[in-house]
């Protein structure tokens, strides 16, 4: 009798194991899919944000592109105004160095010697 009773005991405790087992697979498996369908939502989500990123990073660089091409281009241009100004006064200067050599021999001054 008590082997009866205990193996009943035995089967309603593997009875309602097994119960529990199956009803706690369910929520694991519904909660599995409600993690993986919000992973996919994520990752759409994601790949969206990195889109838009990647659009406004390509016209931030051609933006910053055409505004580097313009400063480059006025520098371009000031060098070139300083180079022809710089020209300007070298001529002046070498023209002030003929005039003042020209003045030297006209009032007598020799040349002075030179060491070679």
């Amino acid at each position: 009798m008590d082997l009866l009773g205990a193996s009943i005991n035995a089967a309603g405790v593997a009875v309602v194991g097994a119960l529990l087992a199956w009803l706690g697979k369910g929520r694991f498996d519904a909660l599995d899919n409600r993690i993986d369908r919000m992973e996919g939502r994520l990752d759409g989500r994601i790949d969206a944000l990195e889109s838009r990123f990647d659009d406004r990073m390509g016209v931030m660089e051609s933006r910053f592109d055409d505004r580097m091409g313009a400063m480059e281009s006025r520098f371009d241009r000031r060098v070139d105004t300083l180079e022809g100004r710089f020209d300007g006064l070298q001529g002046s200067i070498d023209g002030m160095r003929s005039d003042l050599t020209q003045v030297a021999l006209a009032v007598g001054v020799r040349p002075r010697a030179q060491n070679d």
